[in-house]
């Protein structure tokens, strides 16, 4: 006899399922776009979160908004595929599926990575798997809960700082748990895998360049060894506040050669402070070594004019740049022919 709450799944995946089915039906894939090497050559970008993508991949819908994306000038996609939710694609570890992730983000038979990853190819764009909370937990994770011992602590006893728990990159079973997660997501066909500014430690917990940096070597050894054509992206913020801030050296890491690829987040309201602060930002040191993009901000109270104008300023200062993100209601009109 099934239990009350096993009885709820079933009918909620069963109805998952049919709608699933029904919508199917009624969607008609786009056409695909072919892209040649020069199309690439500056990146032009957007993230999709986890529930963006999640809903796109559920309702069929996602393969249409790949291709109205392509067509608007669009060349890469950074889907989230580890955040709050756990994975967003079937993982052998139970630590990162949870339960909500199992129902709602990727239920049973599906995998939102692989649509997006194939789909993505389809419609000429190169599809980067980006892992949103990095060393980050929420603190009633199912990993906070179990393994308290893999979590840092200021010298106070203190784990959570920014509303969220922070994992240990020097503990062995952390880097297993992070190294085993990058060895999942390798095997999809995508161009790259990413992290931002989450993969990082507050200062509040010390010191820890050195650790953080010997974790981000781990993973690129790891990369260069399964996959060495596989890009190991960056979305960092600019380098003074993060390395006084979260201990995160990425330019020492570029000059190591361990990231291939840097999107800075100026996340600012102006155009005239993307512009100063990209002067300031560490880009072009950046830029002598790898691929350089300015992330911008684009926030529901933000005009489309003013996200048009920090483009411009990006453009103009001869940079890429990926927008955050692609549920904000400008995304789709920010870039003319």
């Amino acid at each position: 006899m099934l239990s009350k709450i096993s009885q709820q799944k079933f009918r909620l995946g069963f109805v998952t399922l049919f709608v699933l089915m029904a919508v199917y039906l009624l969607v008609k894939p786009a056409p695909s776009i072919e892209r040649t090497s020069k199309d690439f050559q500056t990146i032009r970008g957007v993230w999709l979160t986890d529930i963006g993508t999640a809903f796109l991949h559920h309702t069929t819908l996602l393969d249409n908004v790949l291709n109205h994306l392509s067509r608007s000038g669009y060349n890469r996609i950074y889907v989230n595929v580890y955040g709050n939710w756990g994975t967003l694609y079937p993982s052998h570890s139970k630590l990162r599926n949870t339960e909500i992730t199992c129902l709602f983000l990727a239920p049973p038979l599906t995998n939102p990575l692989k649509s997006v990853a194939n789909e993505g190819k389809r419609q000429g764009l190169k599809v980067y798997a980006w892992l949103e909370y990095g060393l980050m937990l929420p603190p009633n994770s199912q990993i906070a809960k179990s393994h308290p011992d893999w979590l840092l602590k200021t010298p106070n006893g203190k784990t959570i700082i920014d509303h969220f728990v922070w994992l240990d990159p020097a503990h062995p079973e952390v880097q297993n748990y992070i190294l085993s997660m990058i060895n999942e997501i390798i095997k999809y066909d995508i161009e790259g895998i990413q992290f931002d500014d989450h993969w990082a430690i507050p200062i509040p917990f010390g010191q820890r360049q050195k650790d953080l940096t010997t974790l981000t070597q781990k993973v690129h050894q790891l990369i260069q060894e399964k996959n060495p054509k596989l890009i190991f992206s960056l979305s960092p913020n600019p380098y003074a506040f993060s390395v006084n801030r979260y201990n995160q050296d990425w330019i020492r890491w570029i000059k190591k050669g361990y990231i291939d690829e840097i999107v800075i987040q100026v996340y600012r309201k102006t155009s005239r402070e993307v512009k100063q602060t990209i002067n300031t930002s560490g880009v072009a040191e950046a830029s002598r070594f790898v691929p350089v993009a300015i992330g911008i901000f684009a926030p529901w109270n933000a005009t489309e004019k003013e996200i048009k104008e920090q483009i411009k300023v990006v453009n103009e200062s001869g940079y890429g740049f990926s927008v955050f993100c692609w549920e904000r209601r400008f995304i789709n009109a920010l870039l003319e022919k």
